[in-house]
């Protein structure tokens, strides 16, 4: 589900000080995008989930980034996308960083 050796690139990439900074903002992106298409799942778009996918494999969210691959190219192809689902390995892949994570604002 996870890719935690992703997680130790990204913070040694940026710096462990700079980290949660460029983490928050990562989720806090998810979290608004997540958000907005699970209130109107007819509004997305594949860039929506290309983004999401681009955030996700940044956290190391392996299973969420696949999801949203699938996901762009169903929008893409105009196929309706299980948000509930998109949403849920969101917070599953959240949960399982446990702290490792800053939580996001609005999660």
């Amino acid at each position: 589900m996870i890719d935690r050796a992703r997680l130790i690139e990204l913070k040694q990439e940026i710096g462990e000080d700079d980290f949660a900074e460029v983490a928050a903002i990562f989720l806090d992106e998810m979290v608004e995008t997540l958000t907005r298409l699970c209130a109107d799942p007819a509004s997305a778009q594949a860039a929506d989930f290309h983004a999401l996918r681009g955030s996700a494999l940044n956290l190391g969210f392996a299973d969420l980034a696949l999801a949203c691959t699938e996901a762009e190219h169903k929008a893409h192809e105009g196929k309706a996308v299980d948000m509930v689902h998109i949403d849920w390995l969101f917070h599953e892949s959240l949960a399982a960083f446990g702290p490792d994570l800053p939580r996001p604002e609005a999660a």
